[in-house]
Parts: C-alpha cells; sequence; structure tokens
C-alpha cells in the first residue's frame, strides 16, 4: 500500500484507562491550531465509523468501504504470493484502513490510540513525535503478563528510541519500570506530575507546562480523573508544538473547552438522569465508582440504579467489587456480543448494600426498562460494563428512554 502511516506526523497514546480521552483532547486542541487532524480510536459506540476522524467527523460509509475494499485487495494480493500466511485480523484490518484514509485525507498529524499493549498492536508502526502513557493497571493478562512491570514495558514500546513520553500518574512500580526503559532507550520522559495542577470550581483547571502557564484551562469531561487526562493531553501538544506543528497557548484553551467524549462520565438530563461509562476493568470501575460518590454527596441524585454488562476477558469480579457497594438496585444484563459473560454470575461475585435488590435480565434493553421501573424523578441510573453495552443502550436514552 505504500507505507500510507508515514505520511504524516503522528502522536501515539498507549496505557490502560484513559487513552479515548487524551486522544480527544490532543485531537481537539490540534484543530483549534488550524491543523487537518485524523484520529484513529477503538472501539466504536455505536457505528464502526466513529474509528476514523478528520477534524471531528467521521468517516463516510462510502468512503470505509473503499478503504476497506483496497485493504482486502492487497492483503489477498500478499496471502496468495506467500507474503503473508493469513488473513489479518479484524484490528489490523481496521488499523490499515485508517492509514491509508489519513493519507488520502492529507492529514497534517494523526493522533492514534493503541488497541492492546504496544510492542506488538498494529498502530506501532509509526515514528511518533509524542508518546502518551496514560495510567497502567493490570490487563489483559494472558497476552501481556501477569505484572505491571511487564505490562509497562509491553505499554511503553511504542516510544522510538531516543523520543519523547509524557507520563500519566502510575504505580510506582509501574513508574519505576518506564524510568529504567526509558534510560535504556534514550527517551526523554516528561512525567506529568512534576507539572503542578490547580483544581478550581466548574472543573476548569489552572496547569503550570513546560512551555508556559496556563489559569482557567475547561476541562468539559466529568470526573476529577479528567484533569490528569488533559494535563497529559496538554504537555503532548506542547512537545508538538517544539516539533514543528505550531500549537500554541489559544488553540490549547480553545481545545480542551471544546472536547467531547461519549460515553465517558455522560451525563443524560432526565427524569431520572442516566450516565454512562465504559468501566471496563476495576481500575476505570474505581474512578466511576469515586465519580458517583461525589455527584451523590453534592446532591445530583438520591438513589442509583447500576445496570451492568461486562464481557467474559475482563475481570469481571474486579469491576463489580467496585461499583456494587455504591449502587442502591443493581441489574445485570448482557452484552451484546458473543464473549458476553453471564449476567446472573455477575450478581454472585461481589458484596453490595444490605437488602440492595439485584436481578439477571438478559436482553439489555428489558434490563433498562426493569431499571426504570425501580427508578424515582430524582434518581440516576448508570449504564457500565462494556462499551458495546453503552453504545446498544445510549441511542434509546438519548431519545428519552
Amino acid at each position: 500500500m505504500g507505507n500510507p502511516q508515514l505520511a504524516y506526523p503522528t502522536a501515539i497514546v498507549a496505557g490502560t484507562n484513559g487513552k479515548g480521552s487524551t486522544v480527544a483532547m490532543l485531537a481537539a486542541i490540534a484543530r483549534a491550531a488550524g491543523l487537518r487532524v485524523g484520529a484513529y480510536t477503538s472501539p466504536h459506540l455505536v457505528d464502526l465509523e466513529e474509528r476514523f476522524t478528520i477534524d471531528g467527523h467521521p468517516i463516510s460509509r462510502t468512503g470505509l468501504e473503499a478503504h476497506l475494499d483496497a485493504v482486502l485487495t492487497a492483503t489477498q494480493v500478499m496471502v496468495d504470493s506467500g507474503l503473508l500466511h493469513e488473513h489479518l485480523s479484524y484490528f489490523e484490518t481496521l488499523t490499515a484502513v485508517a492509514f491509508r484514509y489519513f493519507a488520502e485525507a492529507r492529514a497534517d498529524v494523526v493522533v492514534l490510540e493503541v488497541g492492546l499493549g504496544g510492542r506488538l498492536d498494529a498502530t506501532n508502526v509509526t515514528a511518533p513525535r509524542v508518546a502518551v502513557i496514560t495510567p497502567i493497571s493490570l490487563e489483559h493478562t494472558a497476552w501481556l503478563g501477569d505484572d505491571v512491570r511487564t505490562i509497562a514495558h509491553e505499554k511503553f514500546a511504542v516510544v522510538p528510541p531516543g523520543g519523547v513520553a509524557v507520563v500519566a500518574p502510575q504505580e510506582p512500580a509501574v513508574m519505576a519500570a518506564l524510568q529504567e526503559l526509558a534510560v535504556e532507550r534514550g527517551v526523554t520522559v516528561i512525567d506529568s506530575t512534576q507539572y503542578p495542577l490547580n483544581e478550581r470550581e466548574d472543573h476548569a483547571v489552572d496547569l503550570m507546562g513546560r512551555v508556559r502557564n496556563y489559569g482557567g484551562l475547561e476541562v468539559p469531561l466529568p470526573g476529577r480523573h479528567q484533569l490528569d487526562n488533559a494535563r497529559c493531553a496538554v504537555l503532548a501538544a506542547e512537545a508538538l508544538d517544539r516539533r514543528r506543528l505550531r500549537i500554541g497557548s489559544d488553540a490549547i484553551w480553545a481545545g480542551l473547552r471544546r472536547t467531547s467524549l461519549p460515553g465517558r462520565c455522560e451525563w443524560i438530563d432526565g427524569n431520572p438522569a442516566a450516565l454512562l461509562d465504559g468501566a471496563h476493568n476495576p481500575a476505570a470501575a474505581a474512578v466511576l465508582a469515586r465519580h458517583l460518590d461525589l455527584l451523590r454527596e453534592r446532591g445530583r441524585f438520591e438513589r442509583l440504579h447500576l445496570v451492568i454488562g461486562v464481557l467474559q476477558d475482563k475481570d469481571a469480579e474486579g469491576i463489580v467489587s467496585e461499583l456494587f457497594p455504591c449502587a442502591d438496585t443493581i441489574t445485570a444484563t448482557r452484552v451484546p456480543s458473543a464473549r458476553s459473560a453471564e449476567p446472573e454470575g455477575l450478581l454472585t461475585l461481589a458484596p453490595g448494600a444490605d437488602g440492595q435488590p439485584r436481578r439477571a435480565v438478559d436482553d439489555p434493553e428489558a434490563a433498562l426498562a426493569a431499571a426504570y421501573d425501580l427508578a424515582g424523578e430524582n434518581d440516576v441510573i448508570c449504564v457500565t460494563g462494556s462499551l458495546y453495552l453503552l453504545g446498544h443502550l445510549r441511542p434509546l436514552l438519548q431519545a428519552g428512554g
């Protein structure tokens, strides 16, 4: 295909949690600087086209079909000639589509979200001008290793030798592993915790950057954790600015203010209200639980009705252990996927509050309706556990329940 992945500068985001939010913020900042920005993310919420965007707009269906045909044709030629021993995986195919699309669209810069791990991920074939390593925790242990140091090695491999890496707050063992790797590979590490961040009211923040200071940055994505993601995006934007992409302070202010990302602590007004968050591992579930506790303390809702579905390959026990104790009622359901965990099984994995009503409802729409039956006007329904579940139910919630 002519190496389309080398036709534009890239930034790459790896880690366990916060990748999608960081990509969204960094891409929005680059757009505000007047650059033509491609972004490749996964998974999608509702439509496959969401994974491939130029300046925030998804690829068209006909455009996706054309690029997919080209990739599949090239793959078949290589299989027939013996250059490939098997067809590409689903994610490899889509990544090739993304690289080709962004080259044809003449992107000025492309922000890539790593799919799984880093070292062997399909996205790890560019020469990124900056990499961001978001918080790392145990995940995909069958592929990445069964301790955080090993996983950190896998994820840090997206940083090229001599490159620049912005690193989010990490556990001490993870940070030590990353610093060791940085020394070995001659990588400049920008430790985000070294740049003070002061939270104001209304989710604004004062931030000391490497190049300049920023007062009153607006971070519209809800949740205290998004301030750390915003700090990483700002530091990455400054790094790109120093690498000839001309991203000034005005773009940082404007880009952050315009950032949106469905399915991440997304609040949908109503009576009752709904909150959607794709907390698909224990660390993300712990962040969501803290956010829900804070909203309850601030009087945003009275009772919390949890609708949850989890995939089999996720740490279901770790996820529900974080979320069940903060819920008033729990409805477990099936994710619209062949890999869904059994709803009945989820209910047995963790204790909750005394007398907490629990039920298993296989059909996601029926599960949502069951939660609504239990909810009062001042309550909130939280849908979580899998982005696939969110993508299935979000259109219903947007339409009014």
